[in-house]
């Protein structure tokens, strides 16, 4: 199955935060929303994976038909 995901900035408006909080809770895994990646070496960028069906399992949309 593939995984739906979705963009950093559109998770935080539909969660209703600014994208650096979602990251931060994101990163102290706060909020299981996906994946955090660690920045490579030579790198201090971090990357965030948002899943679609974390995030609806997030706001209480799990059930929902689509």
């Amino acid at each position: 199955m593939q995984k739906q995901r979705v963009s950093l900035l559109d998770a935080a408006v539909e969660i209703g935060c600014a994208p650096q909080a979602l990251r931060e809770h994101m990163k102290k895994g706060l909020w299981d929303l996906g994946e955090v990646v660690p920045p490579d070496q030579g790198s201090k960028n971090y990357r965030y994976y948002v899943f679609r069906r974390k995030l609806d399992r997030f706001l209480g949309k799990e059930g929902e038909e689509e």
